[in-house]
This record gives structure tokens, C-alpha cells and sequence, in this order.
């Protein structure tokens, strides 16, 4: 058998009985014989090159590797049902939704997309998102036409500088600078930089700018200072341990708008912005933009507009 080659049916028998760990409630299950149970798992073993199963009296249980394949072959066939009872639906309603795929870095798609995605479904009826936060950056190997899944997104929000400027249509330039919950400042106003060293600094790893970089642009030398440093990843976690009160975050100012509308974070040093990168719409260009793509564009662009 090759790689590209599933032995479905041998999959679907050993998930019966992993889940039952039992032949005969497979077989029962599945409308079979116990023999005809033992014998696809005996085949589905011997392609897998390991043992699914020990046989215990006139029983079974799992091996470690045959637990392992299990836990991996149940989320997979609940992704499958899930996907059949989606299609199913559509095709009961007589109807197909305009999909919409998008990939999206995981801080923007969570900070700044999905507090805007009521919005975008009120404005368009009937339309059916897939959001993917996993999308591409100059940090990572990745290529912005090198879809994550199997089928292509429609769009994609990359993250980088002006390497995309003659691929992909600009949207959002960010700035880094602090941000602290209100109640740090208030009792002991920064009246510079030098006093954030008093505080826990919180950073991310992939962040285009370090502590070290923003200090020193203020004539701070971190590593001469013993500072209290709390790393999270992705952003939005740094962005949340902030506005709790943990520490000082480093972040970009498209990433905390939600936090500094609602009073969460301030800037306590809202002068000394550093310039960033920027996010740019990305979108295949074998592909034919459907009139929704198109609207979904328009709204991404439109929200980016009245952020500037």
C-alpha cells in the first residue's frame, strides 16, 4: 500500500473495537463476524508495521501504540462526521453557503478579527466563515501561498514588511510601545523609562520588537538591570496577563485596540511609539475572486480604514 492510500475500512473496524475493546461488540456493530473483525485488524497491523492489540484470555486491549493510533483515528473520524453532517445539511436546505476561508495570524484572528465578526455576518446573510488562525509571517518557513490545510484559503492576512508590497494589498501598519493596566501607573506614575524596570515585563517571542531593542532606543540597558520577565505565547495571552495587572506589555497597537477602548490597558509613554511591521490581504492568484471573497475583502479593508 502507498502513503497516499488509507485502508479505510481496516480504520474503521479497529476504531469499533479500540472504542469497545472488543471484537465481538465490533462485529456486532458493524454487521460482522468476529473472524472477519480479527481479520482486517490483522491486515491494518501489518501495514502499520506494530501491534493494535494484545489478546488477553478471549479478549483484547490496546498496546501503547494501538492507544496512541486510537486517540488519533477518533478525532479524525469526528472531523469527518462533522464535515459529512455540514455537507448533508447544506444539501437538505437545497441550498450552498458562500464559503469563505481565511487565514489569519493567530493574535490578529483573535484581537482583531473576531470581535469584528458579528458585524461581517449581519452584513452578509447566508455566508459561511472558516477562519483559520495559523497564518503566515515573515518569522515563519512558511510562504503565503502554502495553504495550512488541504483546500487553499480564499484569503490571507499575512504579517511582514514591505516584501509583500508587490504581492499582496496593504491594510494595517502597527506600532510597538508599553501598555499596563491603569493601576500600576496611577499610585507610581513612570515619570521615564528607566521606572519599568521596577515592573514584571512581559513579552512574547515572535514579536518584531524585544524589550531589549525598545529599552535601548530609550538609552536603557536591560541586561545591567535584575528585572522580573514573564514570556507568553501568542500575544493575545501576553496582551491578557497585562491587563490583569501582571506587568508591563510590549505590544503592537493593533493587537491591544479592544483592551485600550475599554479602559483595560493605557500607553504610559505614548511618545515613544516604535514603528512595526505591517498585515497585508494575500490571496491566490489561481483562484477567481467570487463576488462574497470580494465583499469579504471590502469589509477587511473598510475595518482597517477606519482603524488608521
Amino acid at each position: 500500500m502507498t502513503d497516499r492510500v488509507l485502508p479505510l475500512r481496516g480504520i474503521n473496524v479497529f476504531e469499533a473495537a479500540a472504542r469497545a475493546e472488543s471484537f465481538h461488540a465490533a462485529a456486532e456493530e458493524l454487521n460482522l463476524t468476529p473472524s472477519a473483525v480479527s481479520h482486517q485488524i490483522r491486515l491494518l497491523e501489518a501495514v502499520l508495521g506494530v501491534k493494535l492489540f494484545d489478546r488477553v484470555g478471549r479478549g483484547v486491549t490496546l498496546t501503547p501504540e494501538g492507544a496512541e493510533y486510537a486517540r488519533s483515528v477518533r478525532h479524525s473520524i469526528r472531523w469527518l462526521r462533522a464535515a459529512t453532517s455540514d455537507m448533508r445539511a447544506r444539501g437538505q436546505n437545497g441550498s450552498v453557503l458562500d464559503v469563505v476561508r481565511i487565514e489569519a495570524p493567530p493574535s490578529f484572528a483573535h484581537s482583531w478579527i473576531l470581535p469584528r465578526l458579528a458585524d461581517l455576518m449581519s452584513l452578509q446573510p447566508g455566508i459561511d466563515i472558516r477562519l483559520n488562525a495559523q497564518g503566515s509571517s515573515i518569522q515563519g518557513e512558511r510562504l503565503p501561498w502554502e495553504p495550512l490545510v488541504d483546500a487553499p484559503a480564499d484569503i490571507q492576512i499575512v504579517y511582514g514588511g514591505d516584501i509583500w508590497k508587490d504581492r499582496a494589498s496593504f491594510m494595517l501598519r502597527e506600532t510597538f510601545q508599553p501598555f499596563c493596566a491603569p493601576d500600576l501607573v496611577e499610585p507610581n506614575a513612570f515619570e521615564s523609562p528607566q521606572a519599568l524596570l521596577s515592573q514584571t515585563l512581559i513579552s512574547t517571542f515572535h514579536n518584531h520588537m524585544s524589550w531589549e531593542e525598545w529599552l535601548n532606543l530609550q538609552g536603557v540597558q536591560l541586561d545591567r538591570n535584575p528585572v522580573n520577565r514573564l514570556q507568553l505565547d501568542p500575544s493575545y495571552l501576553a496582551i491578557q496577563a497585562a491587563a490583569g495587572g501582571l506587568g508591563i506589555v510590549l505590544e503592537s497597537s493593533i493587537l491591544v485596540q479592544r483592551e485600550l477602548r475599554s479602559g483595560a490597558l493605557i500607553a504610559p509613554f505614548p511618545h515613544l511609539e516604535r514603528p512595526g511591521l505591517g498585515y497585508w490581504i494575500f490571496t491566490p492568484s489561481t483562484k477567481r475572486l467570487s463576488a462574497t471573497v470580494a465583499n469579504v475583502i471590502d469589509w477587511l479593508m473598510a475595518g482597517a480604514g477606519s482603524d488608521k
